[in-house]
């Protein structure tokens, strides 16, 4: 599946780099930062500031590109200073990874508490194809700026995501079938159902908004279609 995946992310996101429009607009926000007198106060300010440099890193890496970024861009942009960044991030390479594989939870944390609850593999397969249809809805453009991070990283960040992270997003598949097929009798249709989520999560990502229900139902007759041939 890791060897699936290098192959066609470099395909999404060419594609959504090529499509996308610009999705979100760098805001800076002036902030005063302020001295704590108590510990509770310090951690609680401290994840904050984590949050605006991973908010800022994230735009600024999906707008420019590794390359194109600089860390006084991202302190521009999230009003922090570069001593700042560095603090909680010791190399800009490290800021992208933690700004890339913070966005890509947050995806997988909102589909694996969403999916699981079918009474039967079909079901839990649909539900699959229906809670990130939610996670795009929900999260208006965190599929296009998933991609864009991971189009825009270096070969090195690339394939390391793809090794470690990439395959939860067909993962959730691989759950749903071990569930209901302990024995992977049913290799085949599992095969054919995660390549039908890959082509689905592509279409997702250009889409344009208002005809996503056609890319759910869509994707739903090849679902159907697909369980419903016995593996010999």
């Amino acid at each position: 599946m890791a060897r699936f995946l290098r192959k066609w992310l470099p395909c999404l996101f060419h594609i959504i780099q090529f499509r996308s429009e610009s999705i979100m607009k760098a805001e800076v926000e002036t902030e005063t930062e302020t001295v704590p007198d108590q510990e509770a106060s310090v951690e609680i300010e401290d994840r904050s500031a984590r949050e605006r440099i991973l908010d800022a890193a994230r735009k600024a890496f999906s707008q420019n590109g590794y390359f194109g970024t600089s860390i006084r861009q991202i302190s521009n942009l999230c009003g922090l200073k570069q001593p700042s960044i560095y603090h909680h991030f010791d190399s800009k390479e490290n800021l992208f990874r933690n700004a890339l594989i913070s966005s890509h939870q947050e995806m997988m944390d909102f589909i694996n508490s969403r999916t699981g609850s079918g009474k039967d593999l079909a079901e839990d397969v649909i539900q699959v194809f229906h809670t990130f249809m939610d996670f795009h809805k929900d999260r208006r453009g965190a599929l296009h700026l998933l991609g864009n991070l991971i189009y825009s990283a270096p070969d090195n960040l690339r394939d390391e995501y793809a090794e470690m992270y990439g395959p939860e997003m067909t993962g959730v598949i691989e759950r749903m079938f071990k569930k209901w097929d302990p024995d992977n009798s049913q290799e085949e249709l599992k095969i054919c159902i995660n390549h039908t989520l890959t082509a689905y999560l592509i279409e997702l990502s250009v889409r344009d908004r208002g005809r996503e229900d056609e890319s759910l139902t869509q994707a739903l007759r090849c679902v159907n279609y697909i369980l419903r041939i016995e593996p010999r």
